[in-house]
């Protein structure tokens, strides 16, 4: 029952940040990231593991959001690969941890997109740069 109360928020959250279409059968995706190798401030994004997506996914959407500083560090897509890794520094869109002064609380969300973009699967992963 969690599952689908926090499957139905998150689907929530995306049609008023931008509508996209979720699929009622929207599995949740287990999702990690490392901050290692990553220097601060800079741009890419961290190396980020991901699976259980399902089998018809064409595309991986990341989106990373830094909660202390309520910062938007950006989105980029991906071909969907099967290898479930996104390596470090791949994604030129999405500008590194930046926190000025406090640890900053990073969220990483990973949508699986369908050939018909809509969402298939969704998951996501806080940590906290510089780690705790």
């Amino acid at each position: 029952m969690k599952f689908i109360i926090n499957l139905l928020m998150v689907a929530l959250t995306l049609c008023v940040l931008g509508c996209e279409k979720v699929s009622p059968d929207a599995v949740e995706l287990s999702v990690d990231f490392s901050w290692e190798g990553m220097e601060p401030c800079g741009w890419g994004n961290p190396e980020i593991r991901f699976s259980d997506v399902p089998e018809p996914t064409k595309y991986i959407k990341v989106h990373m959001y830094d909660h202390v500083y309520s910062y938007d560090h950006g989105k980029a897509t991906v071909p969907y690969t099967k290898n479930g890794i996104i390596e470090r520094g791949r994604l030129k869109e999405i500008q590194g941890p930046c926190p000025p002064a406090h640890p900053g609380r990073y969220k990483i969300t990973i949508k699986a997109i369908d050939e018909n973009e809509v969402v298939i699967g969704i998951g996501s992963k806080e940590r906290y740069f510089p780690e705790k």
